[in-house]
């Protein structure tokens, strides 16, 4: 049998799939994605070991269910998986330097647990992305359809940011849950315009 790579599991569309419904989703079962991916449940299964070999998903047992979920290996995989969509579907540019007027509402000031921390920077991560792409967009005169179109895919990452703060062990930091009402609001108050 020949050696796999990682690169093998997700140049296939089934696999890539799979992963981008998991963090849609948050913890879920098999048979789930299963229906959501339309492919067959041993298809599914053998999928989500493989995933679990390479550190993306875990599994859990809550009485007679297992679930899947994605490990933090597994989040950065599909915000990388979402950004290659984005660059695929258009010609937006991406800029590493975010626009001082696109800066973030809120910024917490005060020391935070490194969850809060690390959940705080993906909000921002994510808020800078889709002001960049709405502001350069925008400015390029594109029609309030094709906007839509290329933002609706960060619906799916602020879902994925939302089912880390409820499944989280510990207490998110208010602020932080501030923060994602705030873009959550600010994105559907771009999707409208």
């Amino acid at each position: 049998m020949a050696e796999e790579y990682p690169e093998q599991l997700f140049l296939q569309e089934k696999p890539s799939l799979a992963l981008l419904t998991i963090g849609a989703l948050g913890k879920t079962y098999a048979s789930v994605i299963t229906k959501e991916i339309n492919s067959t449940f041993a298809h599914t299964t053998k999928i989500l070991s493989k995933m679990e070999q390479y550190g993306l998903v875990k599994f859990t047992v809550e009485g007679r269910v297992k679930y899947v979920e994605l490990s933090e290996l597994g989040y950065d995989v599909v915000e990388a998986l979402n950004n290659l969509i984005i660059t695929l579907k258009g010609d937006v540019t991406h800029e590493e330097t975010v626009p001082e007027d696109s800066q973030p509402d809120i910024a917490i000031t005060t020391e935070i647990d490194s969850e809060s921390r690390h959940i705080q920077d993906r909000i921002d991560k994510l808020s800078s992305k889709i002001e960049t792409i709405y502001n350069d967009l925008s400015d390029s005169g594109t029609d309030s359809n094709t906007i839509a179109r290329r933002l609706g895919p960060f619906s799916r990452d602020i879902k994925i940011i939302d089912n880390l703060i409820g499944s989280s062990p510990n207490t998110i930091e208010s602020a932080v849950v501030n923060s994602l009402n705030d873009i959550r609001r600010r994105f559907e108050y771009l999707l409208n315009q």
